[in-house]
C-alpha cells in the first residue's frame, strides 16, 4: 500500500473512532508538531490585545469593506486578513484541508498533520447540542460572550458555523472554532473530539496529484486576486 493510501486508511479509521458523525471538520497543518492554538492566544496579555486589535480593525477597515451586520462578521474579516483572533479555521472538505497543507509547503521534506473534528461532540462539552450558527444566533453575541462573560464565562472551544459572507468562505466550505479562556486548546480539554493523522512527506507527491484531479488549486479555494497570483506563480515557476 502506498504512503498516500495508508494515510487515507488512517483518516477513515480516525473518523470511525470519532463515531462517524454526520458532520466532520478538517484542518491541515504543514508542520506536524503545531498545536491547535489560535494565533491570538500565542500572545502575552492576549485578552487585552484582542480588544485593541478588534477596535482598531473595525475603525480602519470601515472604509474598505461593506458594512458588516455583526461583530462576528468583522471577526471573520480579521481572520481572513491574518489579524490574530481566537478563531481557528476548519473546513468540511478534506481536500481543502490537504490543500492548506501543500499550498504552504513547496519543498519542505517534513511530515505534516491533518486534524479531524467532531464539532457536535465538541460543543456538548460546553452543554450545547449542536453547532452554533452565527450571527443568526442572537443570544451568542461575540463581545457579550467573550468580553463580558455574559451570560456565562466560556472556557472550552466551541464550533461555530459562519454565514457565507465572502467568496473565500464559500469556496473553502469554511467553519471555525472559537476558543474560550483556556489557551491550552484541544489537546487538554477536548482530546476525545479530535483526531490527528500524520501526512508523511513521502505521501505528498500523490497528495498533489489528488489536488490536481480535484481542481483544488490556489485560485479555486482563494477566489480573489491573492489566490490568482499564487496560482500563476506556482503554475509558471514551480
Amino acid at each position: 500500500m502506498s504512503e498516500w493510501n495508508s494515510f487515507l486508511a488512517e483518516v477513515k479509521q480516525a473518523e470511525s473512532e470519532l463515531g462517524n458523525p454526520k458532520e466532520i471538520w478538517y484542518r491541515g497543518h504543514s508542520q506536524k508538531d503545531w498545536l491547535l492554538t489560535p494565533s491570538l492566544m500565542r500572545e502575552s496579555d492576549w485578552e487585552r490585545k484582542e480588544k485593541d486589535l478588534f477596535i482598531e480593525f473595525k475603525k480602519t477597515a470601515s472604509r474598505l469593506f461593506e458594512k458588516r451586520t455583526s461583530d462576528w462578521e468583522t471577526l471573520f474579516d480579521m481572520q481572513h486578513y491574518w489579524i490574530p483572533t481566537r478563531l481557528l479555521d476548519w473546513t468540511t472538505v478534506m481536500g481543502v484541508a490537504i490543500a492548506f497543507i501543500l499550498h504552504n509547503d513547496y519543498s519542505t521534506p517534513e511530515d505534516s498533520a491533518l486534524f479531524i473534528l467532531n464539532p457536535t461532540d465538541l460543543n456538548r462539552l460546553s452543554g450545547r447540542d449542536e453547532v452554533i450558527n452565527v450571527p443568526e444566533d442572537k443570544g451568542f453575541d461575540y463581545q457579550k460572550v467573550y468580553w463580558d462573560n455574559n451570560p456565562v464565562r466560556i472556557d472550552k472551544p466551541l464550533a461555530i458555523r459562519p454565514g457565507m459572507i465572502t467568496d473565500r468562505l464559500q469556496a473553502q466550505k469554511g467553519m471555525f472554532t472559537v476558543h474560550g479562556t483556556l489557551a491550552s486548546g484541544f489537546e487538554s480539554v477536548a482530546a476525545n473530539c479530535v483526531k490527528k493523522v500524520i501526512l508523511p512527506s513521502a505521501a505528498k507527491a500523490e497528495a498533489r496529484t489528488f489536488l490536481k484531479w480535484a481542481n483544488l488549486d490556489e485560485y479555486t479555494i482563494y477566489p480573489d486576486i491573492v489566490g490568482m497570483a499564487y496560482h500563476i506563480k506556482r503554475k509558471i515557476l514551480l
